[in-house]
């Protein structure tokens, strides 16, 4: 009996120094594995698309892309594809270099590339009115992250539009790291240079809340984040950064293993993207300037499937009833491919005034402003302004207003 309960201890003994010696392990990784390497954010970012006249260079487009890949990888939060390995892919792909690629062909080259997200965009000029649009495409599941966009007049170059393109960007895209320390009301988080922290940026503290689970399954959907205060960077080292707080929920609220998130500062106040007296500005603009329509490369129409080419040939027709079907047909399957909705903008610019008295051709113009409201680009805001300011038929200047909140 002595002896039994001799194992039992001697057992009961082991078990525990195994616990401690492992919970001392623990202890000694958790600063390694926190203080693991910054992944930066990979993407690949393509020459934006131009619309309008007045631009310095017939390559504009490239430029604006470099600007901003420049502006990207200063920040030091961003792994940019070198260009020649983009342009190599896109020649295997017979893809265009430039334009607002369609997400299932942004996912195709992405994943190709091993990038995370890929940033298109255009750039309109209109006299003394400029506009920068992206569009930044989720490579793994082929979805729109953002849509984002700058305008300024001309008292702004358009580099430095481009560069404040790039921070507003950065918001899409937060930092997220831990707490690996407090003392009294200083803190170190797990972000350092590598990550692109810098000196004054601030930081809210999360804790983990409650558990959200699937009511069926018991599947773990999401953790509530419960935030415990803010903090601001003093100091920024390589992999780690002091911080100060500055508020706190409670006394102590701030704890060791929370998760850190930057806060994203108005640095981009200048640039008002509501300001009533720009938007007033372009709409007089446009209603006395003829919006350019969008160059169309025949290389681009050669790879579309025969049944796309035969709805941009009924779209084509002088019979209203063939381009009523045909808008439709877009509308429903194919109003996500860059160069038919290029034709589609452009046969809205030459018709919206033609044959207005007969239904069939109102009802086709009418689809045509559905097709660009859909794609959510704002780089056809120029051209339905246009129609909603110039339309003579009341049906169609309505479709116009309504797609226009689209974008």
């Amino acid at each position: 009996m002595d002896r039994m309960v001799k194992r039992m201890y001697t057992r009961k003994e082991k078990t525990g120094k195994i616990i401690i010696l492992f919970f001392l392990v623990f202890i000694i990784l958790l600063p390694a594995l926190s203080n693991a390497d910054f992944q930066k954010t990979k993407v690949a970012v393509l020459d934006f698309q131009t619309q309008g006249q007045g631009f310095e260079s017939s390559d504009m487009g490239k430029i604006v892309a470099e600007w901003l890949i420049t502006a990207l990888v200063k920040e030091g939060r961003f792994e940019v594809i070198e260009r020649r390995m983009l342009e190599k892919i896109i020649e295997e792909q017979k893809l265009m270099m430039s334009g607002m690629l369609d997400e299932t062909s942004a996912t195709k080259i992405g994943k190709l590339l091993g990038v995370r997200a890929i940033i298109t965009g255009s750039v309109m000029k209109l006299q003394d009115f400029m506009e920068v649009n992206a569009r930044i495409i989720d490579v793994e599941n082929a979805s729109i992250i953002a849509a984002e966009n700058v305008k300024s007049s001309s008292a702004s170059k358009l580099e430095e539009l481009v560069v404040k393109m790039s921070d507003i960007i950065m918001k899409d895209f937060p930092l997220e790291g831990y707490v690996v320390s407090r003392e009294k009301n200083k803190v170190v988080i797990d972000l350092g240079k590598r990550a692109g922290v810098k000196s004054q940026m601030k930081f809210m503290i999360f804790k983990e809340g409650k558990v959200i689970k699937h009511p069926k399954t018991g599947e773990i959907l999401d953790v509530e984040r419960v935030q415990t205060g803010i903090i601001l960077v003093e100091n920024v080292r390589d992999k780690i950064a002091d911080a100060v707080i500055q508020s706190e929920t409670s006394e102590g609220a701030i704890q060791y293993g929370q998760l850190v998130k930057n806060v994203l500062e108005a640095k981009n106040a200048a640039i008002d993207n509501s300001n009533q007296d720009i938007k007033e500005a372009v709409k007089d603009k446009i209603s006395h300037i003829d919006v350019n329509e969008f160059p169309i490369d025949e290389s681009e129409i050669k790879i579309l499937s025969p049944e796309i080419k035969q709805y941009i040939e009924m779209l084509s027709s002088s019979i209203p009833s063939a381009k009523r079907e045909a808008a439709k047909r877009i509308y429903k399957s194919y109003g996500h491919v860059p160069v038919v909705l290029k034709l589609v903008n452009n046969q809205l610019l030459k018709g919206f005034n033609d044959k207005t008295n007969d239904d069939y051709y109102v009802d086709a113009m009418s689809w045509l402003c559905n097709i660009l409201g859909a794609s959510h680009d704002s780089i056809y805001k120029p051209t339905l302004e246009k129609v909603a300011n110039e339309a003579s038929n009341k049906k169609l200047k309505k479709y116009a207003e309504k797609n226009l909140k689209s974008l």
